[in-house]
């Protein structure tokens, strides 16, 4: 008996382990969960890296702007995907409240992010754009290419373009705005809006 007693115990106390390890996977009131956090750096890593090589396309050397234009567009392709499921699940998801965020605090870094995701399908969408209406096609790593499903249309290019680069431009204040705010709540507040952007924590009573 002592022994079914030990083996009960044991698998209750794994069949706890793995609901909580489950329960960390996923958004909660005042918790991000792992994969919301692993989009967040995921995103905010490929985003930076293509925003550092879009902004040398103009510095390039002649002879080097096919190659790094190639490189940016490469990245954004293999990344697509991901910044979709990205912005989805963030919708679908919502957006937690994390303890110790003020309501004014809350609806502000609540908005800036959806329009930081927006932001982001606008470039999605205007980037393949203005490639397939300049009569090229998306091409990943020189491995496949992606051809454009409308004919060449400069008017359509240029419209993509305006779009893409003044979105970029927007993103890049958006970003300085988060990383801001994030800074200023690591300085001066003691919530835990840094800390759930890096570890989801353990579950709060009133936490679903």
């Amino acid at each position: 008996m002592a022994v079914d007693c030990r083996a009960v115990q044991g698998s209750m106390r794994q069949e706890t382990e793995l609901q909580a390890a489950q329960s960390n996977l996923y958004d909660r009131n005042s918790v991000y969960g792992w994969i919301s956090i692993l989009l967040h750096w995921l995103t905010a890593i490929i985003i930076i890296a293509l925003w550092f090589v879009g902004q040398s396309i103009s510095s390039a050397a002649p002879e080097e702007i096919g190659s790094r234009r190639a490189l940016h567009v490469s990245i954004a392709a293999s990344a697509w995907a991901l910044f979709l499921f990205r912005v989805i699940w963030r919708f679908r998801s919502g957006h937690p409240h994390v303890r110790g965020q003020t309501p004014r605090i809350h609806r502000i870094a609540k908005t800036t992010h959806y329009v930081m995701l927006i932001v982001i399908l606008l470039m999605m969408v205007s980037g393949p754009t203005m490639l397939w209406a300049g009569g090229n096609p998306v091409s990943v790593f020189g491995w496949f290419s992606v051809p454009g499903p409308l004919g060449e249309s400069p008017v359509t290019r240029d419209l993509a373009y305006f779009i893409h680069s003044n979105a970029a431009l927007l993103l890049v204040w958006l970003v300085v705005l988060h990383v801001g705010g994030a800074l200023k709540h690591l300085m001066f507040h003691s919530d835990d809006t840094i800390a759930r952007m890096i570890w989801p924590g353990r579950r709060e009573g009133n936490d679903t």
